[in-house]
C-alpha cells in the first residue's frame, strides 16, 4: 500500500517494512540473540529465531528488490545474545543479501561496547525526505520521521466483548511507526489519538483498520 507522508511517499509492505523510492527496505526492532539473551539468564526459552529472521529479512529484500537495507534500531536484544555463531550468521547474511546495510543505533545497541562488522551504525539517517530515527520520542514536529522502538500492535474487536492482536503501523501526524520485525518481541497495544491511522496486514495485503474498530 502506498502511503503520502508530507511531500515524501512510501509503500508499506506485509512483511513489516517499508519501501522507499529509490528501493530502500526500511526494518526496526528484530532483536537478534533475544532466545540466547534469556537463556544466559536461565529461562529456557527455544533457540531459532536469529537465524529465522535473518533468512525472512533476506527474502523481503530479494522480494522487494531493496538497493539498501536501513535497520531502524535494535537490530540485537542484548551483548549476552553476541555469540561468535551469530556474528558468523550475520556476516554470512550480509554476503548474500548483497546490498549496502546501515544500523539506526536504537536503545539496545547503546549498551554495546561494540558492534558486528558491515552495519554502518549511525544514530540518525535521513533518507528519501524522511527523517530516521528508533525512538518516537526524538522525532521531530512536522517532519515526516519512520521510527520503531514501540512494537505497535493494534486491538481489532471482532465481537461485542473479544478482540483480535495484530502487529501494525501508527501513523500520527507525520510520524510513522513501524512494527517489530522480530519474531520474538512481544508489542504494545496502540493508544489511539485523534486523528491517529492504522494499517495492518491479516494476510498478504496491507489494510487500513477503521477507527471504530479499534479498541
Amino acid at each position: 500500500m502506498k502511503l503520502s507522508i508530507g511531500n515524501s511517499s512510501l509503500e508499506l509492505l506485509p512483511g513489516h517494512g517499508v519501501l522507499l523510492e529509490d528501493r530502500t527496505l526500511v526494518v526496526s526492532d528484530v532483536h537478534l540473540g533475544k532466545a540466547a539473551a534469556f537463556q544466559a539468564k536461565g529461562l529456557a526459552v527455544p533457540e531459532g529465531d536469529t537465524e529465522a529472521d535473518l533468512t525472512r529479512l533476506l527474502n523481503l529484500s530479494h522480494e522487494v528488490q531493496a538497493r539498501r537495507l536501513i535497520i531502524n534500531g535494535d537490530l540485537f536484544h542484548s551483548p549476552a545474545g553476541i555469540s561468535p555463531r551469530l556474528e558468523s550468521l550475520l556476516q554470512q547474511w550480509i554476503e548474500k543479501l548483497g546490498i549496502p546495510v546501515e544500523l539506526v543505533i536504537g536503545n539496545h545497541e547503546e549498551k554495546f561496547k561494540r558492534l558486528p562488522d558491515g552495519l554502518n551504525p549511525a544514530r540518525i539517517i535521513d533518507c528519501n525526505g524522511f527523517h530516521l530515527v528508533h525512538d518516537p520520542a526524538d522525532a521531530p514536529d512536522g517532519v515526516p520521521t519512520i521510527c520503531g522502538h514501540w512494537h505497535p500492535v493494534a486491538r481489532i474487536a471482532d465481537g461485542k466483548r473479544t478482540s483480535l492482536r495484530l502487529p501494525c503501523f501508527l501513523l500520527r501526524h507525520e510520524m510513522l511507526v513501524l512494527p517489530s520485525f522480530g519474531t520474538f518481541t512481544g508489542g504494545r497495544i496502540v493508544e489511539i489519538q485523534k486523528n491517529d491511522r492504522v494499517f495492518v496486514a491479516p494476510g498478504a495485503k496491507i489494510t487500513e483498520v477503521p477507527e471504530q474498530l479499534l479498541r
